[in-house]
């Protein structure tokens, strides 16, 4: 019988407390190394793949290491009522407490604001406040930076960070502070201005799925509620996942909760049903996201990714392209991902919720296209009319000849 606070070891959704079943992968041994090498890193992925986690963990081994560290998740400081002021001072303010320092922040801004711009103060206070206070590397992780992308000061505040990074060469106080950005967006999205110099610095970290190797902590934890069942429940849960974080600690979560003992591929496939293929679990928060990215884009827009997604779904080969915005959508959408250069549906779950039904019905109507269909069909029309009407009157054949020809013309 399994500990009964067991339950917590599986947790679907949200960052995942210390206690919680965290699935070490390649993505975090590489963020660790770059950023304690001083590298500016983001990690731009669908929702729900683990990037606060990761985060989180990161952040810990980098103190670990000697390092100080401050955590920012735009969304608590707000997007709908905030002015470039009270934005910034939120940031700082952030910092100020996860670094500890000693500064009054809205005294120093109301200072500060009097001759200089909000990315200029942004600037100054990194390097006259933070690395002046503390002397040891600085990892500044800045979560959900999604969230600003409506807000039109946000181009200035992702140029300010890219400024910073190309200080370094000039003032080397600079390479004791490093970014790390995590959202879903596109470095594209960062600087949207195209007059602008686009936001081209950093390291990619790539947040891949489970791995069945990486995942092994996940059937540990499933043996110990199903003694030497837990490798073939994870092993058919990954089948559905393909090692989806959320999905698989969903289905993780549920078969700990389910009632009975044995186990075997259709039990699972069941739990798989009950929970995303139901009508009301389609509500799913994760599916839910999906779904509501798509419609979020433009008509036109969605049209080209729905177009090529239906192509994805049905078998054709696409390869991989990373200057199509189109493509880097659908990634990050979370349909599609990349394997061997190509791009294939994301998951089981995703391709029986997602299909090809489910394309049909969001795909808007090329209203565009259908005028011209109709034009054609009345010009079509007009056309046979006419001639039938030419051809049973007694004209002489050149006045018929005319007659054809003006209704030709007007007809083009």
């Amino acid at each position: 019988m399994a500990p009964s606070n067991l339950t917590d070891f599986f947790i679907a959704g949200g960052t995942l407390p210390l206690r919680a079943a965290y699935v070490t992968r390649p993505a975090d041994q590489e963020l660790f190394e770059r950023v304690n090498g001083g590298d500016f890193c983001y990690v731009l992925t669908p929702r729900q793949l683990g990037k606060s986690s990761l985060m989180i963990r990161t952040a810990q081994r980098l103190r670990q290491a000697g390092g100080r560290t401050a955590m920012i998740d735009l969304t608590g400081i707000g997007t709908k009522a905030a002015t470039v002021d009270t934005w910034y001072q939120g940031f700082l303010t952030r910092l100020q407490l996860d670094l500890r320092l000693s500064i009054d922040v809205q005294a120093w801004w109301m200072v500060k604001r009097q001759n200089l711009g909000p990315s200029q103060c942004f600037i100054e206070f990194l390097h006259d406040v933070v690395l002046a206070e503390v002397r040891e590397p600085v990892t500044i992780f800045v979560d959900e930076i999604d969230s600003t992308l409506s807000l039109v000061f946000s181009d200035d505040f992702f140029a300010a960070i890219r400024a910073i990074y190309n200080e370094r060469t000039n003032d080397p106080i600079y390479n004791r502070l490093t970014f790390v950005l995590l959202g879903v967006a596109t470095p594209t999205d960062l600087i949207k201005d195209q007059t602008r110099t686009p936001f081209n610095i950093g390291c990619r970290i790539d947040l891949q799925e489970f791995s069945r190797e990486d995942a092994q902590i996940l059937a540990d934890g499933l043996d110990e509620f199903y003694p030497g069942q837990g490798d073939a429940i994870l092993d058919r849960i990954l089948y559905w996942t393909h090692g989806h974080p959320y999905l698989t600690q969903k289905l993780c979560l549920a078969a700990v909760n389910a009632s009975g003992d044995g186990w075997n591929e259709q039990r699972v496939d069941d739990l798989v049903g009950v929970n995303f293929f139901t009508n009301e679990a389609r509500k799913d928060t994760n599916l839910q996201f999906v779904h509501s990215s798509i419609q979020a884009r433009p008509k036109s827009e969605r049209r080209q990714v729905l177009k090529l997604y239906r192509n994805v779904h049905a078998g054709k080969v696409i390869y991989s392209d990373e200057r199509s915005l189109i493509q880097n959508y659908l990634v990050l959408f979370g349909l599609v991902r990349v394997t061997q250069g190509h791009l294939c549906v994301r998951n089981e779950i995703y391709r029986r919720v997602f299909d090809q039904s489910w394309v049909k019905e969001n795909t808007p109507t090329n209203l565009q296209q259908w005028i011209a269909i109709f034009a054609s069909l009345i010009a079509m029309v007009l056309v046979t009319y006419t001639a039938f009407i030419i051809w049973t009157r007694p004209d002489p054949p050149a006045i018929q000849a005319q007659i054809c020809k003006d209704t030709f013309e007007a007809a083009a």
